[in-house]
């Protein structure tokens, strides 16, 4: 392996996978604390940054991806966008409490193969040294 190629490996870990990762539990921890709580709205709105968030880093960091797994990151993107903008909408027009049930339809599904690709090339990554 030559040398630029562990350093690209390495800014990817550090820069992407490794953050992203840990927006993936974050947000799994934040959706299972939301069903468990009444879908309430204070739990929506851990999950509503957590997943801006991601969206975020995605936009800022996807660049460094390998070219396969591109569409990856487009996946979750357009799931973020999706949430996003259904949870806005939401939320301006209903005006929640914090205990206020919270939930809106979304067609857009989470992207579960994606994250897994995404989660398996941090694995990988990881075997490269610091």
């Amino acid at each position: 392996m030559t040398d630029s190629h562990q350093a690209e490996m390495l800014q990817l870990r550090d820069e992407l996978l490794g953050p992203l990762h840990m927006h993936f539990l974050a947000a799994a921890q934040a959706y299972r604390d939301y069903l468990e709580n009444g879908q309430s709205f204070v739990f929506a709105c851990t999950l509503r940054r957590t997943n801006a968030s991601a969206r975020e880093l995605l936009l800022r960091r996807g660049h460094l991806l390998p070219r396969e797994r591109v569409g990856d990151a487009v996946a979750l993107l357009r799931h973020y966008d999706v949430w996003l903008t259904c949870w806005d909408e939401l939320a301006a027009r209903m005006k929640p409490g914090l205990e206020d049930r919270f939930v809106f339809e979304n067609a857009v599904t989470f992207p579960k193969d994606a994250q897994r690709r995404l989660d398996e090339l941090f694995v990988e990554s990881r075997g490269f040294p610091a």
